[in-house]
C-alpha cells in the first residue's frame, strides 16, 4: 500500500510539468521548473548571467517532461525582458509517450552587445488552436563584442577574526 501512494505521489508531481531549458547547454538558466505559465519569465529572479559573444552559434538543449502537439519559439532581448525577438521556431516533432523528450538546436544570438540580455524558450501547445497554452522558460546572459577580454572575477576580501 505505501509503495501504491509513493508511486501516486510521483506521479502527480510530475504531471504540471512541461518543457525547460537545459541549464547544461552554456547558458544560465533562471529555473529548472518545467511548469512555468507566466511570461515572459515566470517571475523567476535573473541568475548570474553566461558572458557569450555577440553573434554567437548556441546550442540549446532542452526537454518536454510531457507530451503537448506545438511547437518551441527562441526569442532574445537585448533589454532585459521587452522587446523580445523571435530567433528560430522548431516544430514538435517528438509524438510519443515516452517522455522527457529530448531536443537540441542550434541559435545564432544577435549582433549586440548588452549586459542584462535575456533568452527565452516557449513551448506553444496547439491542442485548442483558438487558445493556445505556453509554457516559458528563460536564461540570463551578456554578449560581448567579439575579442572582448572576459574580465577575470575579482576577490572579495575576508576579515579574519
Amino acid at each position: 500500500m505505501k509503495m501504491i501512494i509513493l508511486s501516486l505521489l510521483l506521479v502527480s508531481s510530475v504531471a504540471g510539468a512541461h518543457s525547460r531549458l537545459k541549464p547544461s547547454t552554456g547558458i544560465n538558466t533562471r529555473s529548472t521548473d518545467p511548469g512555468v505559465k507566466t511570461g515572459p519569465c515566470g517571475g523567476y529572479a535573473k541568475v548570474t548571467p553566461a558572458v557569450l559573444t555577440s553573434g554567437q552559434t548556441l546550442t540549446v538543449t532542452w526537454e518536454e517532461t510531457i507530451h503537448h502537439p506545438g511547437r518551441f519559439e527562441f526569442y532574445f532581448s537585448p533589454a532585459g525582458e521587452a522587446n523580445f525577438q523571435l530567433l528560430k521556431t522548431v516544430e514538435n516533432t517528438q509524438n510519443d509517450n515516452n517522455v522527457p523528450h529530448q531536443y537540441s538546436t542550434t541559435v545564432t544570438l544577435p549582433n549586440v552587445t548588452c549586459d542584462g540580455c535575456t533568452f527565452q524558450m516557449i513551448q506553444v501547445m496547439t491542442e485548442n488552436p483558438a487558445a493556445p497554452t505556453n509554457y516559458y522558460s528563460c536564461a540570463d546572459m551578456q554578449l560581448k563584442a567579439a575579442g572582448t577580454a572576459t574580465p577575470a572575477p575579482t576577490a572579495t576580501p575576508v576579515a579574519c577574526p
